[in-house]
């Protein structure tokens, strides 16, 4: 039997495809939103600038969040356990123009992130090897794309952008991406100072690809750590397999992105999967000839499955899976990863010394709070949270909207123990109201201003002033009433 699967694993691995994106068959699956018109109305709250650089996490995390699951993933994100939000997608075409994804601008999203210290990517998506062909051997189309993402990181007060170009020509993945990247990265740091530029890249060198070249051509690379598996399968298998096989996650590690782990893993973030496969089956066994595909699924879903049909462990890729009976004739498997198969992956990553760890796609997990708890078991320390007393003891935010009506909500963050004292005063100096007058300890917080019911129900529209005081420390900011 031993021999048999081990024989399994290694025809599946050479079945693995060149040219499957699941960041594109999603978007195929989920995102034909027929609702809402693809550029909505700009609102004209302001947007606030990332606010600080996070120093609780003891590496990077790093999140898709595609426009299907705008929202309602932005009701369950945990800010805390995330440094980087990538916003998926905005298209780019031939000629480098750039195409906003539905329900832009997402500003809830990106002012709730920079008040806690999370840096948000532009995530701009081509998926067609012609169209990258054409964009990356012409000048003008190059320099149009590089003018469109500079205007849009700076219109949003963006923090970098994550090139997710896949299923490129074999003979387009090394020096002519190369090249196009490093033009990039140089161009939007000397544009836009701190600026990240990240490269979505494979978890496997089928041919092409000049892995160390692309790494220092830009600022990391997100590897997109799953898709071993999936609708081109011969037999159900792990989508993204710890161990077994010719390829796996340890292989991509240690072999494929040998050179970049050698000389700066700092380079990497691994991407693991927040879903996973649907097949048809010939038998219940794992491993089972397919008889068809059926679809991705998404860890929120499997979770509750599995309790029904009882959760499954493969030992040898360290993945769970289950499995059901239709009509006693039909079997059908579904393999997924959960908080245990990806807690693994992120020891892996952290053996290696990685900047961190990352998923696709932030949302296919809903409301439940297993993976978070992986994340915060694995990257939330003792010492991350001694490095937040070394920060600035005291930090006041730019309020939310602004301008505003009928209410706001004004940031802090304090370092230390510290009394507190929060005001509103008006253009002359008179206090309108105090919102906070406590001691208060270390940590982030969120205050609301309300008008007409709340705090001043008479306060005409105009410019007013909130002022922080916490031991010696003052600091005043204006925002705009518009009543």
């Amino acid at each position: 039997m031993k021999t048999f699967i081990t024989v399994l694993f290694f025809f599946y691995a050479e079945s693995y495809p060149q040219f499957f994106s699941v960041h594109n068959a999603d978007k195929q699956t989920y995102g034909n939103i027929k609702m809402l018109e693809a550029n909505v109305p700009e609102n004209q709250t302001e947007i606030i600038p990332l606010q600080f650089e996070k120093s609780e996490l003891t590496a990077s995390v790093f999140g898709y969040l595609p426009y299907w699951e705008y929202q309602s993933a932005r009701n369950y994100l945990r800010f805390d356990l995330l440094t980087h939000i990538a916003l998926f997608d905005f298209a780019a075409d031939s000629l480098g123009n750039l195409h906003n994804p539905y329900y832009w601008p997402w500003t809830d999203v990106i002012n709730k992130a920079h008040l806690n210290g999370v840096k948000v990517i532009l995530s701009t998506t081509n998926f067609k090897a012609s169209q990258m062909r054409q964009l990356l051997n012409s000048d003008s189309a190059k320099q149009n794309l590089y003018l469109n993402l500079k205007n849009k990181i700076e219109t949003y007060k963006l923090d970098g952008v994550n090139i997710d170009f896949e299923e490129y020509y074999s003979a387009d993945r090394g020096d002519l991406l190369n090249n196009f990247m490093k033009e990039l990265t140089d161009s939007l740091h000397a544009a836009i100072p701190n600026c990240e530029v990240s490269f979505a890249g494979p978890a496997v060198n089928w041919s092409g690809w000049k892995l160390a070249g692309l790494a220092n051509a830009c600022d990391y690379i997100f590897i997109m750590g799953y898709a071993f598996a999936g609708k081109w399968s011969d037999y159900s298998d792990s989508n993204a397999p710890l161990l077994g096989g010719t390829y796996n996650i340890t292989n991509t590690l240690a072999k494929q992105y040998a050179d970049v782990i050698k000389s700066n893993p700092k380079k990497l973030i691994l991407g693991v999967p927040y879903y996973g496969n649907k097949w048809k089956t010939k038998t219940q066994e794992p491993h089972s000839a397919t008889v068809t595909y059926g679809n991705t699924t998404r860890f929120r879903d499997d979770v509750t499955v599995s309790q029904t049909y009882g959760l499954l462990w493969e030992n040898t890729q360290k993945t769970p899976w289950y499995r059901w009976k239709l009509n006693d004739t039909t079997w059908y498997q579904v393999w997924f990863d959960n908080d245990s198969s990806l807690g693994l992956k992120y020891d892996l990553a952290k053996s290696y010394h990685l900047k961190g760890i990352g998923m696709w796609a932030l949302g296919y997990d809903g409301s439940r709070t297993e993976l978070w708890n992986a994340i915060e078991k694995r990257f939330v320390t003792s010492v991350a949270n001694e490095k937040v007393i070394a920060e600035p003891k005291f930090l006041l935010s730019q309020n939310y909207p602004n301008p505003f009506n009928p209410e706001t909500i004004i940031s802090y963050r304090l370092s230390v123990f510290s009394k507190v004292s929060l005001k509103v005063i008006d253009i002359l100096g008179n206090e309108i109201t105090t919102l906070v007058n406590e001691e208060k300890h270390p940590g982030i917080y969120h205050v609301e201003f309300k008008v007409k019911t709340g705090h001043a129900p008479s306060l005409p529209s105009g410019v007013y002033f909130y002022q922080l005081r916490a031991g010696d420390f003052v600091q005043t900011k204006k925002m705009v009433l518009l009543r």
